[in-house]
């Protein structure tokens, strides 16, 4: 082979070489760009979605702690209470017994 075939065949493959570079670095750049628009597009509907969505949420939680409190104050007066009475009025009954059958026990000793 003659030397300029040779340095044709180097020079061809230099400029396609380059050429493949050039649409190498444009199809990076044009991903870039399109990963960028996206990831704005997803930054702006995530900031929509926690402007208009967390606030009604945290009022409902907001509400249903208030009514979960509210459900454990009345149960603590309706339903505790008559029973720790019903408790008390049983002991009493019982240790008035005690003492009247003899089995009579001091308390703490």
């Amino acid at each position: 082979m003659p030397l300029s075939t040779i340095t044709d065949i180097r020079d061809i493959v230099i400029i396609v070489a380059g050429l493949l570079s050039v649409i190498a670095l444009t199809v990076m750049i044009l991903a870039t760009i399109i990963v960028g628009f996206i990831s704005f597009r997803l930054l702006r509907a995530a900031r929509k979605t926690f402007q208009e969505g967390v606030p009604p949420l945290l009022e409902s939680a907001q509400e249903t702690v208030k009514s979960v409190k509210g459900t454990a104050e009345y149960l603590g007066d309706s339903a505790a209470e008559p029973v720790i009475r019903a408790y008390a009025t049983a002991s009493r009954i019982q240790r008035m017994f005690d003492v009247l059958s003899g089995n009579f026990r001091q308390k703490g000793g």
